[in-house]
């Protein structure tokens, strides 16, 4: 099973950043000076923004680093250049940026969960796994802590524990067609072929081109 199966489109999924969008400008002041009408922090984060925008990420970023001190060093920041890093593939330097992130306000969920995203593309899965289960200790139901532990666990050969959280998912959101087929995996891979197949055929009842659910089936020696 690749990187994306059992994580599926969520990897891709960006961010809501135009929240930051707000949150730059209403933070950006924080432990310093108030940002000048021209040039200043407020205005860099914007910068920033538009830049992502129109599908400029470096340019995004060096704006981001010309911020000046106290705020590039600050949450919002780092969490902002953890994303962007990420979309460029550093992910080494994302998992910096989101920790730093995270040093600064260490109960933050979405700092967590934006790390997963290099440490998965890394393959470092049991720091995903530390990550996760930092999430959930505050917030259990959270959709993509539960995801990415099911991922991990996937690709540490923890099956069983793998195909408990698939199913608590599916469960939950029984219309999330990576989750569906993530189980289906868990379940073949655990021993569960019967279980396994029969969830991965569930998946192309309503999405019949799922490509993950047919090489599932095909792993399994079945046709589609």
């Amino acid at each position: 099973m690749n990187e994306r199966r059992g994580n599926g489109g969520d990897i891709m999924r960006a961010k809501p950043w135009f929240l930051l969008v707000v949150l730059g400008c209403a933070l950006s002041g924080l432990g310093g000076a108030e940002a000048s009408a021209d040039g200043g922090p407020a205005d860099l984060f914007q910068k920033s923004y538009e830049s992502e925008a129109a599908g400029k990420t470096q340019d995004a970023l060096s704006t981001m680093d010309s911020l000046p001190s106290p705020q590039k060093e600050g949450y919002v920041a780092q969490l902002r250049r953890g994303w962007l890093l990420y979309k460029l593939g550093k992910n080494t330097e994302s998992v910096e940026a989101y920790n730093k992130a995270i040093a600064a306000e260490p109960k933050s969920v979405e700092a967590r969960d934006g790390a997963m995203l290099p440490l998965i593309a890394l393959k470092r899965w049991a720091d995903v796994e530390t990550q996760a289960k930092e999430v959930m200790k505050s917030d259990a139901g959270n959709y993509y802590a539960n995801l990415r532990l099911a991922f991990a666990y996937y690709n540490l050969a923890r099956y069983a524990e793998s195909a408990a959280l698939y199913k608590k998912l599916a469960e939950m959101y029984p219309g999330d067609v990576d989750v569906r087929a993530g189980l289906g995996w868990a379940l073949l891979k655990g021993g569960k072929a019967a279980e396994g197949l029969t969830e991965l055929r569930a998946v192309l009842a309503f999405s019949p081109k799922n490509t993950l659910a047919k090489e599932g089936l095909a792993a399994a020696g079945v046709a589609n």
